[in-house]
């Protein structure tokens, strides 16, 4: 009867065994899903060639000044503003004491429009919806633009002034 036993207990713990193995498939794999994110924050960056000197030219007449470029240098599309920080081109030679105003004498050309428009101290919009730098690469959009001035019959002579401020926001954002 022991052998009997000894044998049944011997039956039982290869059953087991074997169901053991079984139950352990080591050609099963298993796998699971991850989700990974990444958020990029946009940078909103322009860069304009400067200065734009129109050179020597004749009061009373009307001039465009020499093409330039403004460059997207971030990674969003952006509409691009201009403004004047004065009303007047002021003189910085010595003892000059005209002005020129830019109300009626100064624009811009203006990919909205596709023409000249008259600048101010107020935001004007001259690029809507400017591609943004190049991925990868990182090579900026340009854009080639120029300027209108009228100078004023009788000017005195000398050299003048003003700046240009430009805006850059996100497209169809408000500045």
């Amino acid at each position: 009867m022991k052998e009997k036993i000894g044998g049944l207990i011997a039956l039982v713990l290869a059953l087991m065994f074997a169901v053991a193995l079984g139950a352990y498939d080591t050609s099963s794999a298993a796998t699971a899903n991850q989700t990974v994110t990444v958020s990029v924050p946009e940078a909103i960056s322009i860069a304009v060639d400067s200065p734009v000197d129109f050179g020597n030219k004749s009061a009373g007449g009307t001039y465009e000044s020499p093409s330039y470029n403004i460059k997207n240098t971030g990674n969003v599309k952006i509409d691009l503003y201009v403004q004047a920080n004065d009303t007047d081109f002021r003189p910085i030679t010595p003892n000059t004491e005209d002005t020129i105003p830019i109300a009626g004498n100064y624009k811009i050309m203006s990919n909205v429009t596709g023409s000249f428009e008259q600048l101010s101290t107020s935001l004007l919009k001259i690029y809507d919806n400017m591609p943004k730098a190049s991925q990868g690469s990182g090579t900026p959009f340009t854009w080639t633009t120029k300027q209108e001035l009228t100078i004023p019959s009788f000017t005195e002579d000398g050299t003048y002034i003003i700046t240009l401020i430009y805006t850059a926001v996100k497209h169809n954002v408000p500045p």
